[in-house]
């Protein structure tokens, strides 16, 4: 008994930020066809989306360096802030889940979570550090504590790229992207995600080195 409650005391906190993507039993062999064909067409499916976040990605870092001296002054990332650069994160994430096609739900035009097959969560932090959001020194601060995760997330996106260029295949002849492919793709996306959350000081916990 006492050694069960040891290892329950040892099992590290879930991370702040959590996303999951549902597979689909069945996906589009149009939108997924090989060879950029598929790409392509969800690019353009995809233009309003990505004007739309252009400009939400200017303010969302605008707000983050003004949540920067917030911080500073109070301990506190101001909620309202959190909460806009969450949502523009989430709605980026929805983009992207559908651009590795991940699913083909396209995606809403809301930072709210909806009822879409992707779930981006983003707990709301009690306390924030002021040296790791001290105003233009703490992002430099964070970049350099990721250089690590950068050097192992470039090969894990090549992997990726590779994956996702042959699971369209799979899809193009079985209708289904092979689970184990998705989950990998699903992995790296979360671990991309983790990296763009702390950079944004959404949270101070350093990212694991895990798909999972």
């Amino acid at each position: 008994m006492t050694t069960t409650m040891g290892s329950q005391d040892a099992m590290p906190a879930a991370y702040p930020m959590r996303l999951e993507v549902a597979r689909p039993e069945k996906q589009s062999r149009l939108t997924n066809f090989p060879l950029g064909i598929g790409l392509f067409i969800r690019y353009i499916l995809l233009i309003p989306h990505l004007i739309i976040l252009y400009f939400l990605g200017i303010v969302a870092y605008l707000l983050y360096f003004i949540a920067t001296f917030a911080i500073l002054l109070s301990g506190r990332f101001p909620q309202g802030l959190h909460a806009f650069v969450t949502g523009f994160m989430r709605w980026n994430t929805n983009v992207t889940a559908y651009t590795y096609s991940l699913l083909d739900t396209y995606p809403p035009f809301s930072m709210d979570q909806q009822e879409y097959p992707l779930t981006f969560e983003v707990d709301y932090p009690d306390a924030s550090s002021r040296l790791l959001n001290f105003p233009f020194l703490g992002i430099i601060i964070r970049t350099i504590l990721l250089i690590p995760h950068y050097v192992v997330l470039f090969f894990l996106g090549i992997a990726a790229f590779v994956v996702i260029f042959i699971a369209q295949f799979a899809i193009l002849f079985t209708g289904a992207f092979p689970a184990g492919m998705h989950k990998f793709v699903v992995g790296y996306t979360r671990w991309s995600m983790r990296l763009t959350a702390y950079t944004l000081g959404l949270t101070d916990k350093y990212p694991p080195f895990s798909l999972s």
